[in-house]
């Protein structure tokens, strides 16, 4: 693969959403501080980038048939910069939402619009250049939550630590205009049928099925994808708070925890594909499940700081290759074609990115956090029951299941 100038501008400006994506996690606690509400109301600033997703999936291909890709991914990550500063600056729980919903939707418009560009820019090595793009954006998940621990325990607050959003994307901004390096655009459809079309009484290509499609099948895989997305979302948005009233963990050393999962997504996604290579993918997922959850009954039973966050690495390491490996699922099983497919599971992942952290706190609310957390359990089970069943409804006509699958990140 050769990274060129719009290689290098697409990347960076994934890393710089990606600062504020999984900074903005350990915040919710310190915004629950501050603003003396309840786990549940706190949660609804998770529950802003559910939102964002269901809206920017059906406006995205209008604002690129209006603007083109190019200029609708700059747009996008400025408005980025522009709902940064306007969260570091908001002070009551309906400014903070209103501030994160607006970031949200337009970094969701972001990663929207940078997976196809990466994707036609290079062609065959398309996924190398994703799962590049991926390991930047993980890369400044590892520095965000630190930067903002440091400045917390310094006590100049969480502010100042989101604002810098705003200034990596200015910084991305004068680095395009040093680049030059055009965006790629949509390409335009080609009046000239393909060489290999279909015979005429071939179905359409988005009424075509995947092996093994059939709707039973894929209602299950949409709802690994809901099982999953809800364990992701609970651990990013919560862990931090856990960790404060369980471990006895400060509230600058809980927000710098939250790095810490993401050191085993980061390291889980560099050595995880090997996996994919010699087991289908039901069977990673299941024992990607395992891992996570054994990491979760460290992280949740112990109060010694230490084997809690060690818990958390293991966490992470397990839900490196549980997102991926669902879309799998979900694209082998199609019914109506994977494009088709693919819409559905990005409505199945923002409805967990809303629900699960917000039925988490409010058992929390109700019983305690330890109780609440227990719903993360539940999901692991539920995603490890449908991959065994898809995975045996499968086994014989599977064998594309085994190939490895690079995908994009879907958590806030």
């Amino acid at each position: 693969m050769t990274r060129d100038a719009t290689t290098w501008l697409l990347y960076a400006q994934i890393a710089a959403y990606g600062y504020f994506l999984y900074g903005f996690g350990p915040l919710v606690p310190l915004l629950r501080d501050e603003q003396h509400t309840s786990r549940f109301v706190a949660s609804l600033h998770g529950t802003a980038f559910s939102v964002a997703m269901l809206l920017c999936a059906p406006l995205f291909p209008r604002l690129v048939a209006r603007f083109g890709r190019g200029r609708t991914l700059w747009g996008a990550i400025g408005s980025v910069a522009v709902g940064s500063l306007a969260l570091a600056f908001a002070h009551g729980t309906a400014q903070t939402l209103g501030a994160t919903l607006l970031t949200a939707f337009f970094g969701c418009l972001t990663l929207t619009a940078i997976w196809p560009s990466l994707s036609d820019h290079h062609g065959a090595a398309g996924p190398a250049a994703i799962s590049e793009a991926n390991a930047a954006m993980s890369g400044m998940g590892l520095l965000a939550p630190l930067v903002i621990a440091v400045l917390v325990d310094a006590g100049a607050g969480w502010r100042p630590g989101i604002a810098l959003t705003a200034v990596l994307v200015l910084a991305v901004i004068l680095l395009g205009r040093f680049l030059r390096a055009p965006l790629p655009e949509a390409p335009a459809p080609s009046a000239a049928p393909p060489a290999d079309t279909p015979p005429a009484d071939a179905p359409p290509a988005d009424e075509r099925t995947a092996p093994g499609g059939s709707l039973p099948l894929f209602l299950a895989a949409l709802g690994v994808i809901v099982a999953v997305a809800g364990v992701e979302m609970c651990l990013t948005q919560w862990q931090s708070d856990y960790l404060r009233g369980h471990a006895g963990v400060s509230a600058a050393g809980a927000t710098a925890a939250g790095s810490a999962l993401v050191v085993g997504i980061f390291v889980g996604r560099l050595f995880g594909a090997r996996f994919t290579l010699r087991f289908a993918a039901p069977v990673v997922l299941i024992g990607s499940l395992g891992v996570s959850a054994v990491g979760f009954a460290l992280f949740w039973a112990s109060t010694v700081p230490a084997v809690a966050v060690t818990g958390l690495v293991l966490c992470g390491l397990g839900m490196a290759l549980q997102f991926p490996m669902a879309i799998v699922l979900v694209l082998s099983t199609a019914t109506n074609g994977v494009d088709a497919a693919s819409s559905r599971m990005g409505y199945a992942s923002g409805t967990a990115f809303g629900a699960a952290p917000m039925l988490l706190a409010a058992l929390s609310d109700r019983i305690s956090p330890q109780v609440g957390y227990l719903l993360v359990p539940l999901l692991l089970v539920l995603a490890a029951v449908l991959a065994a069943l898809i995975h045996r409804a499968l086994r014989t006509p599977a064998p594309a299941l085994s190939a490895p699958v690079v995908t994009p990140e879907l958590q806030p």
